[in-house]
């Protein structure tokens, strides 16, 4: 039994104009008392009737917030499932990419060598540290 109102105006000052939109809900479940005087009048079982479909709606209501509830938590359960595994995988791709280097350094590719374990040394900590401050 939702009752909407919508206030729509234009605010013009010095600074430029402004649209303000303005939107307020009443969403109680049960009509005012007022009402359901009236309501009364045209039908003397309308009240019961009323109480059980509000009860109906309210349980309907904090089900449906349980369920909005478990699924935020398996998103964030997966969410965080991903980032550990990527954090893994990053890891272990920077640790290989730190051996091919050291082959490099062996096989007397010293520059080359050098360079490429720099590289991955400075990207592994630029990205570790930006983990770490999430």
């Amino acid at each position: 039994m939702a009752k909407g109102q919508l206030q729509n105006r234009v605010v013009k000052s010095r600074h430029g104009d402004a649209f303000e939109q303005n939107l307020a809900i009443d969403d109680n479940l049960l009509p005012s008392a007022s009402e359901l005087e009236k309501l009364k009048e045209i039908e003397p079982e309308i009240i019961q009737w009323l109480l059980k479909r509000t009860e109906i709606e309210q349980d309907s209501r904090i089900e449906f917030n349980k369920n909005q509830l478990k699924l935020t938590d398996y998103n964030l359960r997966k969410t965080h499932n991903f980032n550990y595994i990527a954090l893994i995988f990053s890891f272990i791709l920077f640790i290989f990419v730190l051996i091919i280097s050291a082959f490099f350094v062996k096989y007397e590719l010293k520059v080359q060598g050098t360079i490429f374990g720099g590289t991955a040394i400075i990207t592994g900590l630029i990205f570790f540290i930006k983990v770490i401050k999430k």
